[in-house]
């Protein structure tokens, strides 16, 4: 488990910034670069803090961070998921705090041990919601970061709007088992 979690980060690295498709396929880049506001460097150096947070958390002894999702959108990191102890947030915080580029960190982080069913009913709905972002012509499902935790859907990245902000959350809200949805969008400068 403890040699998967790297390689998956590393997928997650290239998979959350668009810049596979541009390995890959060459001309996809387009298409993913147009659906993130953000720059592919700036999209890139996101990726990378998601990827040392996560590291670093995952080398701090007595963290048991398998339960701890970072998302980072323009320096700025959240944390969602469970530790055991305010203790452990408050570490978890201080130590996203002190990655070099992440400018601010909010914490969603709850106390206590997520259930087995919990966590699989959490990745259905997020599963379901990336669908239902992804099939349609409004919003973007390249731009919003899905993450859910006890039934309570995060949805984070950059959107065009305030139209497609209210789009997105409508999505998330109709899926079954959302019991709420917490809105860490920003809209795009233009």
């Amino acid at each position: 488990m403890f040699m998967l979690r790297p390689l998956l980060i590393l997928l997650m690295l290239f998979s959350l910034s668009g810049c596979f498709a541009a390995i890959v396929g060459g001309t996809a880049a387009v298409g993913t670069s147009v659906n993130d506001e953000r720059s592919i460097g700036t999209q890139l150096d996101d990726a990378s803090l998601t990827a040392k947070v996560d590291a670093r958390l995952i080398a701090e002894r007595d963290m048991p961070s398998r339960w701890v999702s970072v998302q980072v959108i323009h320096g700025a990191a959240t944390l969602t998921g469970h530790l055991p102890t305010q203790r452990h947030i408050e570490r978890a915080i201080f130590i996203t705090k002190s990655i070099r580029g992440v400018r601010s960190v909010h914490s969603e982080l709850q106390i206590g041990i997520p259930k087995i069913g919990s966590i699989m009913e959490d990745s259905w709905i997020t599963t379901q919601v990336k669908s239902k972002l992804f099939n349609d012509d409004q919003v973007s499902g390249y731009a919003i970061k899905v993450e859910t935790v006890n039934g309570k859907v995060y949805l984070q990245g950059i959107v065009n709007d305030f139209v497609q902000r209210q789009h997105a959350k409508k999505l998330a809200l109709s899926i079954q088992g959302v019991t709420a949805v917490i809105d860490l969008m920003q809209v795009a400068q233009k």
